[in-house]
């Protein structure tokens, strides 16, 4: 008896899904540099891995060169994204700015009963928040800033946010390691919230210009504790 075929439509959703899980175990082992910068990525053993074929594997590879996360080398094939300076300084400023312009369009924008939410959240976090790991903090941190972009309602400004924190989020990491930065990030969102409670633009700004600046020395220690990290094995 000869096996029913699979509707166009069951087709269109396996290839999909496929399609979802080679770009989402691509794009995370881009974050976390799992994959070294400049590493080429090699499209057989992702479908080998995904149990996949490498259809989807490269539509994914393709879409992650859109987004930032994998670059392509016409005849040599996909690679993981670099980790420099520049790029890590350009993402943090396009980041400055979109913030400063969610945060004044929240202090219109925003209901008391949104902003009021997230601000009952983080008084609970202020808690507990030393025995939350790095991970998770790193995560909570990300949300705060997507729900502030949320209070305007911008699609388009929460996608670029969302992909810029992505793709800094290796460096941030390094950045939250100490308990003073973690005190001062928990306690840097509480007072934002309460500005923008108050629909006062002029300080929310203020106050998120003071939480999201960092110096270029720092920035680049950062990245270079990074860079020792990667490599670390090599060095050992």
């Amino acid at each position: 008896m000869s096996r029913p075929k699979k509707s166009d439509k069951a087709v269109k959703e396996t290839s999909t899904l496929a399609v979802k899980r080679a770009y989402d175990y691509i794009r995370d082992m881009s974050i976390d540099f799992a994959i070294r910068p400049g590493e080429q990525i090699n499209e057989v053993d992702v479908a080998s891995i995904l149990q996949i074929s490498r259809v989807p594997v490269r539509e994914a590879l393709n879409r992650l060169v859109v987004g930032g996360f994998v670059y392509f080398d016409p005849g040599k094939g996909f690679f993981c994204r670099k980790f420099s300076e520049t790029e890590m300084r350009e993402l943090y400023s396009v980041r400055f700015d979109l913030e400063l312009g969610a945060v004044r369009q929240a202090c219109q924008e925003g209901t008391d009963e949104s902003i009021t939410a997230i601000l009952s959240d983080w008084k609970k976090i202020a808690d507990t928040y030393t025995s939350v790991s790095q991970e998770e903090l790193i995560q909570l941190d990300e949300l705060f800033h997507m729900r502030i972009a949320a209070l305007s309602s911008n699609s388009e400004r929460i996608a670029f946010l969302q992909n810029i924190y992505e793709r800094i989020r290796f460096v941030r990491k390094i950045t939250i390691e100490t308990n003073a930065v973690r005190e001062s990030l928990v306690h840097d969102h509480i007072n934002l919230v309460q500005a923008i409670l108050k629909h006062d633009a002029e300080l929310a700004v203020k106050l998120l210009e003071d939480h999201l600046w960092i110096n270029s020395q720092a920035l680049k220690e950062n990245i270079r504790t990074g860079m020792l990290r990667i490599y670390a094995a090599d060095m050992s």
